[in-house]
């Protein structure tokens, strides 16, 4: 029995029921108990950093007390064209890929398929018998010093981003790990599946012992790929099928399909001196589906996941997963250890904690997680709330483009 057994209920076998076709509702702000009238100032503050160059535009959706109370869309799909963002804009989402991951594998520890003390080998026999990056002191003149694992990796260490595996490229990265990645093929390069990727990995040392530390890396490629095994399905039809199906996230996919293509936004660089440069349109890939980052998405469907998530798992009567598996993949997993240095991470999620009463133990304040190409999405349990913010710029964040967001609801809630 592994360690979050308390928490997770081994409850669901085979698939829910299909759900129909549907939308949240939706509400007036009075109505759930948001201002009107500071909702109303979040579109000219998003625009305004349209106005001054720092952001193409975007999509900023707010669901309370599962009803949309405002969906505002500021500046441009592509500033070239001058075409307007929509609500039914299609975004790549890049690593907000990896919570929908996580509810995957863990609909399948439900379902008994799938245990998080498994050791990884036993669905990825390739990943056996894994090397460790060595003390530097022990380094020879040109070879890479490696230890042996002290333990395997397992579920558990992939879903909490604590396996050692890293992206390789992250100015933080060992340089000797940077060039084993390089070596292996790992960096700047197209995998054609996510099994080439899980072969390129084993050839290379993980970052640090399994659960020692956390690591942001291809933990949830890998994943992905252990999906496809214990589920016996491809991982994209995995997801189609058990989530995106379910839950009606129609235009949620790693391959956008030439009828839908017209509502994908460009994507714009801005490390240049913060000029806005368009980045060449791609659409995903119909055979790589990177559980760490290759899906695309609407703010619609990703609010319905969101909405799922804090409905302890269910949505219109269609339930994903259990209450107590929620529950334990927004509790704190990585113990003393920290994720970018001082934030908290449970299984597929970063977490905000908040005091608790009295001096107590600090209480979950809110979960959520974010893209490279500035997608985020936040939920606040103790307040019942959903927010999703879609943009296509890096890096992140541009113009303070997430904190412009929190100011206005924040000075909205009125109860």
């Amino acid at each position: 029995m592994n360690r979050l057994a308390a928490l997770v209920a081994l409850l669901l076998s085979g698939f829910p029921h299909p759900a129909p076709s549907a939308e949240l509702p939706r509400a007036e702000p009075a109505a759930v108990g948001l201002s009107a009238g500071k909702i109303a100032e979040l579109r000219p503050a998003l625009q305004r950093l349209v106005d001054e160059g720092k952001i193409p535009g975007g999509v900023a959706l707010l669901v309370r007390h599962g009803k949309i109370a405002d969906v505002t869309t500021f500046g441009y799909r592509d500033l070239a064209t001058k075409t307007l963002m929509t609500e039914d804009t299609i975004f790549a989402i890049a690593s907000m890929t990896k919570p929908i991951t996580c509810v995957a594998a863990m609909t399948l520890v439900e379902q008994g398929k799938l245990g998080l003390d498994d050791p990884v080998a036993k669905y990825l026999p390739e990943l056996k018998d894994l090397r460790v990056l060595g003390d530097t002191s022990d380094e020879a003149s040109k070879e890479v010093t490696t230890v042996p694992a002290s333990r395997p990796v397992t579920i558990h260490h992939l879903l909490a981003q604590t396996s050692g595996i890293s992206y390789g490229v992250s100015e933080s990265t060992d340089a000797r790990l940077k060039e084993a990645y390089k070596r292996a093929g790992l960096v700047g390069r197209r995998h054609k599946t996510i099994a080439d990727l899980v072969s390129r990995l084993a050839h290379v040392p993980l970052a640090h012992q399994p659960g020692e530390d956390w690591t942001y890396g291809f933990s949830h490629d890998v994943l992905g790929r252990v999906i496809e095994v214990a589920s016996g399905r491809r991982f994209d039809q995995y997801l189609r099928e058990r989530i995106f199906a379910q839950l009606d996230m129609r235009d949620t996919t790693f391959h956008v399909p030439e009828d839908k293509r017209g509502r994908v936004a460009t994507i714009y660089d801005a490390s240049e001196g913060g000029v806005l440069s368009p980045l060449p349109k791609e659409y995903g890939s119909e055979t790589f589906f990177s559980g760490g980052g290759g899906l695309f998405s609407t703010a619609r469907d990703y609010a319905r996941f969101a909405q799922m998530l804090l409905n302890g798992g269910v949505l219109e009567g269609v339930r994903i997963l259990e209450p107590g598996t929620v529950a334990a993949m927004t509790t704190n997993q990585i113990g003393e250890h920290s994720a970018f240095g001082e934030r908290k991470y449970g299984l597929g999620f970063g977490l905000a904690l908040a005091p608790g009463q009295d001096g107590g133990n600090p209480v979950l304040d809110r979960y959520y997680w974010g893209g490279a190409h500035s997608t985020t999405f936040w939920v606040l349990p103790r307040r019942d709330l959903v927010m999703v913010l879609m943009m296509q710029v890096g890096p992140t964040d541009l113009g303070g483009t997430d904190r412009v967001f929190h100011r206005v609801v924040n000075a909205a809630i009125q109860r």
